[in-house]
């Protein structure tokens, strides 16, 4: 593959209607491990956790551009009905003609019942707590867990929202919507996230799954991106 042009795009629309840059990093570090592993000709791509907003990036909005380019199937799945109905309302502001199925269910059953051979995946849902990151990491398992064995070798996986050891975070606690306290958290293990069992298994256990990419850093927010053997 080769993704550049769909990173300058939806950098351009990010650009637009948002001042938070780290999904179009992010979308860089996607871009550049795309390139060298992924190898098949049309995407199977499936989203947890929906993208509704430009508050949280729309990373959706690339695996969409992915998609325009290379052709395939796109389905995003959310539990919350009003989340998914505004996420919905801007894939067809933004891709009314792109082949795109939403779904208001429970993740994890979505992915156990779901008929395919998706070769991206991309979970996003069970937003992370810095103060309380077990349930995210368990959930994120649960999802891989759940569609691992249906994605043929060669597929890519993606988690949001990992920080790795050394990096310090300013956590916003929120009321009503509104800002209301800021806390500084330090992350003293390897990894904290959705993703981190996940990396844990990959890195550490006899497993058909590998971390590719070389975007493990302090400091930012990070996608794991693991491929299957």
């Amino acid at each position: 593959m080769n993704t550049e042009q769909q990173v300058l795009i939806y950098k351009k629309i990010t650009d637009s209607n948002t001042d938070d840059f780290k999904r179009v990093e992010q979308a860089k570090d996607l871009s550049k491990v795309l390139d060298k592993h992924f190898k098949f000709d049309t995407i199977e791509c499936i989203e947890t956790g929906a993208s509704q907003n430009f508050s949280d990036g729309c990373f959706g909005f690339f695996l969409c551009e992915l998609i325009k380019e290379y052709g395939g199937t796109f389905k995003s799945i959310d539990i919350d009905e009003s989340l998914l109905n505004s996420s919905i309302a801007l894939y067809n502001k933004f891709y009314p003609n792109l082949n795109i199925e939403h779904y208001n269910m429970d993740s994890i059953k979505f992915l156990q019942e779901y008929n395919g051979t998706p070769n991206l995946v991309h979970l996003d849902s069970w937003d992370l707590d810095l103060k309380n990151p077990v349930p995210s990491m368990l959930h994120g398992w649960l999802e891989f867990e759940a569609i691992r064995h249906k994605m043929p070798s060669g597929s890519i996986c993606v988690i949001d929202d990992n920080f790795f050891k050394g990096t310090w975070v300013e956590w916003d606690y929120f009321e009503n919507g509104n800002v209301i306290n800021k806390e500084i958290i330090d992350i003293n293990y390897e990894v904290v996230g959705k993703g981190s069992l996940i990396y844990h298994y990959c890195k550490q256990y006899e497993s058909d799954w590998e971390i590719v990419g070389d975007h493990y850093k302090t400091g930012p927010n990070v996608k794991i991106i693991i491929k299957k053997k």
